[in-house]
């Protein structure tokens, strides 16, 4: 076979497609699917959104309201010691598909048993005995909930009971979580019992987070994450928000309304994703958001502007940052080919011209 202009072409054009099919499969790396209709990444330390879906959509938040209810208390509180006897009115009227810590009339146990009891076994029996014991019934407890997302400037957010079952008129948004959690944080008393994963309380009831019972029916390490909170109600979908560190940074992750399919966890597996995401892509150079758009302040007790909701995806329009390195590694391998197509080109059109017969 000759090898004129045409067949050089050719075998050139068919190379740069398989050289680009190739290497862009090999080097893009896409933030993850998630199955949740909800997320946000937050960096702590450079205090920044990585990844944002529909933060600002008004949404039931399941037990993740446990988090407001356990920093209500935690405000409230004098001595952690102190010791409470469960009596009926704590454990009346509790509905009965939500889920317990297991507590007894006539346990006595402290303020800091029932806050572990309330946010690693998810306990709503733990919820109501907290504002029974310390406001005397649920309404001037939620109350109390609801003074407290306004100073810290959760201004999309609205509690009605201590649980998070669902109720009409009972709403946040993931960015209010956010809010919330980052006020949390900076509790230590919140942190440790956040970042704890098995608690025997002083009557010997032992508790444990319910990630456990996530990681024993999956079979599978979430020792990555440092902390969490889960939720679940048919209209707030399966919930998680959680704690990780990458490369020395806090990285907070909340996930709000992923399918429920038995034994699937498809909350947490969207964290999983997320945290094998940012292990390959993320560095800790400074990110830019994109549209000028402002990150709200969450770092301002009494912010008090207020966002409008909307529903897109990527509010901010924002990336996970990716590895300089493996980028600019893929730059060179993509320009390089495209230089060779273009010197072809000229020396056969070159070629060509000095063969023309004038």
């Amino acid at each position: 076979m000759t090898l004129n202009y045409k067949n050089i072409l050719k075998i050139v054009f068919f190379s740069l497609i398989f050289f680009f099919t190739f290497f862009l499969n090999v080097y893009a790396k896409n933030f993850p699917e998630l199955n949740s209709k909800i997320a946000l990444v937050y960096d702590l330390n450079s205090n920044e959104y990585l990844y944002t879906k529909n933060i600002y959509e008004k949404t039931p938040i399941a037990s993740l309201t446990k988090i407001m209810t356990t920093m209500t208390a935690l405000n409230l509180i004098t001595d952690l010691d102190y010791n409470i006897t469960i009596s009926k009115d704590m454990l009346k009227g509790i509905y009965e598909n939500a889920s317990v810590a297991g507590l007894k009339v006539n346990d006595v146990v402290t303020y800091k048993d029932l806050l572990y009891a309330s946010l690693l076994p998810s306990g709503a029996d733990a919820t109501q005995s907290l504002a029974l014991s310390l406001t005397g019934n649920v309404s001037n407890f939620t109350k109390k909930m609801n003074e407290l997302a306004k100073t810290i400037g959760m201004n999309n957010s609205h509690f009605l009971n201590t649980s998070g079952l669902d109720k009409e008129g009972q709403y946040s948004t993931a960015e209010d979580v956010l809010i919330l959690l980052k006020y949390a944080l900076n509790n230590p008393t919140f942190k440790e019992i956040f970042t704890t994963k098995e608690y025997t309380l002083q009557n010997g009831l032992e508790v444990k987070s319910t990630l456990r019972g996530y990681e024993e029916a999956l079979e599978i390490d979430i020792n990555r994450i440092l902390g969490s909170k889960t939720g679940y109600t048919d209209y707030a979908g399966m919930c998680l928000a959680s704690l990780i560190e990458v490369q020395g940074h806090e990285i907070l992750i909340i996930t709000i309304n992923a399918p429920y399919v038995r034994n699937e966890f498809y909350n947490l597996k969207d964290h999983l994703a997320i945290i094998a995401y940012l292990d390959d892509n993320y560095s800790v150079e400074p990110n830019i958001v994109e549209n000028n758009q402002d990150i709200p302040n969450t770092d301002n007790p009494d912010n008090t502007e207020n966002i409008n909701d909307t529903n897109n995806t990527n509010d901010l329009n924002s990336e996970v940052k990716e590895n300089n390195p493996q980028k600019n590694e893929l730059y060179w391998l993509l320009g390089i080919p495209i230089i060779v197509l273009i010197f072809l080109i000229f020396k056969v059109t070159k070629k060509r011209e000095d063969s023309y017969d004038y």
